[in-house]
């Protein structure tokens, strides 16, 4: 790869390599995601001087086939008859909103903007209403008519002589303004998947699986359509919320490509074959089947149920290369890895080295779990969203389908809320002074959302153990009820709160993690 470019072109300039496709957005970048807001800031911040960041490009050759489509909601269609031209690694958003508004309004409303010269300040209008003439459209300023006329009619106000300099100062600020390019030439695949490793920016770059979604379309296979097939297809299952860079990754294990951000890039050549890679994403899908009809066992109703990629990654080649093993094997796996955390800041490598032991055959070292699983984890752990043994603890209780304590009644996953066992006070009186006693795990239950304040009121009005025989006097479905989440007949709700704390967390774990 040849040395870096830089230069700086007027945003004029910009525009028209724009119009004549000599810039564009390949599809493997986002949509177009910005708000209002982002838009009057980018805006804001061009009429104030201030820098945007640049934009990366990298400069290509249609006969180099890279790319087969790019994004036109706001870019004019690619002319056939340009051959060289850049396309856009890192600034798709910027360069779009000022495309999108200043020649292309029409595009979306984000992009109809004026300037108020009265209020000295950006704001989105209506383009198909009339605009007051000294609120000028941000078309206008690339548009000689147009501004002209805009000028014409600003002269006609009464204070026409404050606002007319304004006008052409706008005017002359963004027909200055400068952006900064950084364009990469002579460059192999792998050289611009390092670079996106290594960007830094401002905005939002992509990552190397971004690229590679680009980077693996042909004319009959387009892996953007798969993944929308796929979201739709798995809706309403324990996959749903699957992710792009999950797709991308099952794809490559499919391939015997390892995950990795630079060698995932191997997909390319793949899909160059006749066929591209359609062999591979039908095999994915039916292992997905699979590892839909798998997450639904383990008692996942939503992707993120499960908490690590890898663990995904996992079930999903164990699936594929292995679908005749023991699903309860799996289940031990899975659970010991999320509690004990077992895979908490794990790098890409050790990712690929698991799931090279799966392809392999080596089955027994694939399962091991070096990291125990402490018993008491629940007692000791606050719930803290997002964390591995929260999800986990979550799902735990979804698996073992837990019931309401006060009427006995399947908890509605789709709305609930959590209770305490035990008071601050009490657990505090227990010994235990930390400021997040009362959130650990092991002292919360779920309850229907109508159920939380009666619970509350209950538990101040008689202790654990008198309001559970209390419970269980009206209804014997009450004692199942308490064993559903981890209060049956092993844990002595009598004893002090911590102890109870103790006892349900060891009940839970035994319920997936056998003693051994």
């Amino acid at each position: 790869m040849d040395n870096p470019e830089p230069r700086s072109q007027y945003l004029n300039v910009v525009l028209r390599q724009i119009a004549r496709t000599a810039f564009r957005i390949p599809r493997f970048q986002r949509h177009f995601v910005w708000d209002e807001r982002d838009v009057l800031e980018l805006l804001g911040s061009i009429q104030k001087g201030y820098p945007i960041g640049s934009v990366l490009t990298w400069k290509v050759e249609a006969s180099d086939n890279y790319f087969a489509g790019y994004r036109t909601e706001t870019f004019p269609n690619a002319d056939p008859a340009v051959s060289n031209f850049e396309v856009v690694l890192d600034g798709a958003q910027r360069l779009s909103t000022l495309y999108g508004c200043l020649r292309h309004s029409q595009a979306s409303p984000v992009y109809q903007v004026v300037y108020d010269l009265r209020k000295a300040e950006f704001a989105h209008a209506d383009f198909s209403k009339d605009i007051e003439p000294w609120r000028i459209k941000m078309d206008a300023l690339f548009d000689s008519r147009a501004f002209l006329a805009s000028q014409a009619s600003i002269e006609e106000l009464e204070d026409s002589a404050e606002l007319l300099p304004s006008a052409l100062d706008l005017y002359s600020t963004f027909q200055d303004y400068q952006i900064p390019i950084i364009g990469l030439s002579n460059a192999v695949l792998e050289d611009v998947v390092e670079v996106f490793r290594r960007i830094n920016s401002s905005g939002t770059p992509l990552s190397s699986v971004d690229f590679v979604r680009a980077l693996t379309w042909q004319s009959e296979f387009d892996l953007e359509e798969t993944f929308d097939r796929f979201v739709a297809r798995y809706q309403g299952t324990p996959l749903e919320g699957i992710t792009e860079d999950y797709v991308i990754r099952c794809l490559a294990i499919t391939a015997n490509v390892p995950v990795g951000s630079r060698e995932v890039v191997q997909l390319k050549e793949l899909s160059s074959r006749k066929g591209g890679l359609a062999g591979e994403v039908d095999r994915m899908e039916a292992v997905l089947d699979l590892v839909a009809d798998y997450l639904r066992r383990l008692g996942a109703a939503r992707f993120r149920d499960v908490p690590y990629e890898i663990q995904r990654l996992f079930i999903f080649a164990m699936l594929l290369h292995h679908p005749a093993t023991d699903l309860s094997r799996i289940d031990d796996w899975f659970w010991r890895t999320t509690f004990s955390e077992e895979h908490q800041g794990k790098p890409e490598s050790y990712t690929n080295r698991l799931l090279a032991l799966v392809r392999d055959g080596d089955i027994d070292s694939a399962f091991e779990v070096r990291k125990p699983v402490d018993p008491d984890v629940f007692a000791l752990r606050a719930r803290r969203s997002g964390s591995a043994v929260t999800v986990g603890f979550d799902l735990l209780l979804r698996r073992r389908q837990a019931h309401s304590l006060i009427s006995g009644k399947a908890i509605d996953f789709g709305g609930w809320v959590h209770g305490a066992l035990f008071s601050q006070e009490e657990l505090r009186a227990d010994g235990d002074k930390s400021s997040t006693v009362v959130t650990r795990l092991a002292n919360l239950v779920v309850l229907d959302t109508v159920e939380a304040l009666q619970w509350r009121e209950m538990r101040q009005a008689s202790s654990l153990d008198a309001l559970r025989a209390e419970l269980a006097a009206k209804d014997l479905g009450i004692e199942e009820a308490w064993n559903t989440q981890g209060l049956g007949d092993g844990v002595d709700v009598s004893l002090v709160p911590m102890a109870v704390l103790r006892g349900r967390s060891r009940e839970l774990l035994e319920s997936v993690i056998p003693r051994t």
